[in-house]
């Protein structure tokens, strides 16, 4: 036989390639599972939250840390005086009413620091010390406040007389004395500017001359009271997330020793629960307790979940309300009232305004009694206007809007031992209503924001659905892998293999029959 044989071929795997065929397998299983396991868990772990609260964590050198150092522009407050016209009518006894006009906005743009700010994670508080500038908006003012002249009530002329009227008559007779010497009368012509800002009023600089201990200022001014800084304040806040800026102690204390505290404890004179407003807790719920505290308002202000609300960069808010807890006169609320004074409406200030009739309502007595203001007229309480919205990042707990208003009144007793202000006997006399609105968030906050609920959740979609599909390809590679090898060992066991083999060394090449010659 002259022609060469070649080698041939059958389809049988050596183990060497069963060993490659089933790390094949090994491989793609464990990565196809891994892909769906990481996809349920995104699902039952939110990552976008896990992430989140990691960025905004309390520690030096953080996000928050960056933020709180820095002065931000925290809040534009608006002042609205309530200018009488009638003054003289009414105290003569020809109108039954008091006319009052509200004039403003006054707008003031609040900047804020956090001096000697202290993170003590091995104490697990923040410390800082807050500081406030006030710079004047004349874009968001109805005017220069220097430059409108209003008819405004003598505060301390119609505080301390009415103070005055629970005492005997010697001491109504010597406040009489006194005012008539002074020349005090129930209103004053004033400059809006001087009135928040301070003016000269002979009862108060006689009281700051003759008692230095119980009135330690010489001029009065509404704004002046509110922002008068003479004696700081150290805020000491928790640094952990579950609570995460809930205040813990001011001046060392952990609650409102005008109020009673610590002899009295209660949850309107301790700080459980009591924010600042600056920012809140991570995860924050509809049914967590939350209290707002100013230490200008002298209490604290109780909120109320109300909806969630998408703002128009499509981030979804929590909004919260001052529930009307916050001014009625319920029994749980019983700090709500002191010196006497305790009215659905109303809550007193007498304890942090050096015993003066000086109490808190919502703006135009909104959600009060009317009976609280049925001798005056002017009072428009509309909720559009005068209500209160506080919206919260559910994730991080950002504030990302905050509107709410106040009023400042006087309490008028029984003054009819005074002839010039008998005939303010027995009313709630506004003085000043206090609006108070956050700016719009800085660029950067809302980028964030946006990139949490809008982007992010996008993004995690896709990674999900890359993650299964990627998973199932996976799986399914497996399959074919399995199958086609349980096809190849049926072909085995049915004899249609066979070993590779030399078809030289295997034929024989002597020929089958010799031929004979």
């Amino acid at each position: 036989m002259t022609k060469s044989l070649k080698m041939g071929y059958i389809t049988k795997g050596s183990s060497e390639q069963n060993k490659n065929i089933k790390l094949q397998l090994f491989v793609y299983l464990v990565l196809g599972v891994t892909c769906l396991s990481v996809a349920l868990c995104t699902v039952l772990v939110d990552p976008i939250r896990i992430i989140s609260v990691y960025y905004a964590r309390v520690g030096p050198g953080t996000l928050l840390d960056v933020a709180l150092k820095k002065e931000t522009d925290s809040i534009h407050l608006s002042a609205y005086l309530f200018n009488i016209t009638n003054a003289d009518r009414f105290a003569s006894g020809e109108d039954d009413k008091l006319k009052m006009e509200e004039v403003g906005p006054f707008t003031y743009q609040e900047n804020r620091t956090n001096d000697d700010m202290e993170i003590d994670l091995d104490a697990g508080v923040v410390r800082y010390t807050p500081r406030h500038r006030v710079t004047f908006l004349p874009e968001e003012s109805v005017g220069r406040p220097e430059d409108m002249v209003l008819t405004m009530p003598n505060i301390a002329m119609l505080s301390m007389a009415s103070g005055v009227s629970t005492y005997g008559y010697f001491a109504k007779m010597a406040f009489n004395m006194l005012a008539g010497r002074l020349g005090s009368e129930p209103t004053v012509n004033i400059t809006a500017h001087d009135y928040l800002w301070g003016y000269n009023e002979p009862l108060i600089s006689l009281g700051n001359s003759i008692l230095p201990g119980w009135i330690n200022f010489d001029t009065l001014g509404v704004l002046d009271r509110l922002y008068d800084e003479k004696a700081p304040l150290r805020v000491e806040v928790s640094a952990h997330n579950d609570d995460k800026f809930m205040i813990k102690s001011v001046n060392g204390v952990s609650g409102l020793p005008n109020w009673g505290y610590p002899d009295t404890r209660s949850s309107c004179n301790s700080f459980n629960n009591s924010y600042e407003g600056i920012i809140y807790p991570p995860d924050i719920s509809a049914e967590r307790p939350l209290k707002i505290y100013r230490n200008v308002l002298c209490r604290f202000m109780e909120l109320e979940y109300v909806e969630d609300k998408i703002t128009d960069y499509g981030a979804t808010g929590m909004c919260f309300q001052i529930t009307n807890n916050s001014y009625s006169k319920i029994p749980e609320n019983e700090c709500l009232c002191a010196k006497g004074i305790c009215h659905d409406g109303i809550s007193d200030l007498s304890p942090c305004f050096y015993g003066l009739p000086v109490v808190l309502s919502n703006a135009h007595f909104l959600d009060s009694n009317p009976l609280l203001y049925d001798r005056i007229e002017g009072m428009k309480p509309d909720r559009e206007q005068h209500g209160s919205e506080f919206m919260i990042d559910p994730i991080i707990g950002l504030v990302m809007a905050t509107k709410f208003s106040v009023q400042v009144n006087v309490l008028l007793r029984d003054v009819s031992f005074n002839s010039k202000l008998s005939k303010y006997s027995d009313m709630f006399l506004p003085i000043v209503n206090i609006k108070i609105v956050q700016p719009k968030l800085a660029d950067d906050q809302i980028a964030t924001l946006r990139l949490m609920h809008v982007y992010a959740p996008y993004i995690l979609l896709g990674v999900q659905l890359t993650l299964v599909l990627s998973g199932l390809l996976l799986l399914a590679h497996s399959a074919r892998i399995l199958y086609w090898n349980w096809i190849s060992s049926r072909r085995k066991g049915l004899g249609f293999t066979c070993e590779r083999i030399n078809v030289k060394e295997t034929l024989s090449t002597e020929p089958l029959m010799k031929i004979i010659r």
